[in-house]
């Protein structure tokens, strides 16, 4: 199942993130001009595709911001 908005996707794969990093994981493809991300905690899956240039800006801002949450939990 995709979830259709961006917005939507972030806040759920944020959330979800925040409740068990531990075994949170980040799957990226581009593949045929299409970018797919998958987050995943082995037991709830969030999905987003898009292939439009501005949505890859905005993944590449969600990483980041993961990062910095996973940077944060090792201090």
């Amino acid at each position: 199942m995709f979830i259709q908005s961006w917005d939507e996707f972030a806040k759920q794969a944020e959330r979800l993130y925040l409740n068990d990093p531990i075994n949170c994981r980040l799957c990226l493809k581009y593949r045929n001009e299409m970018l797919i991300l998958r987050l995943t905690d082995n037991h709830t899956c969030l999905q987003y595709k898009t292939k439009y240039a501005q949505d890859v800006k905005k993944a590449e801002k969600f990483m980041s911001s993961l990062l910095r949450h996973m940077a944060s939990k090792e201090t």
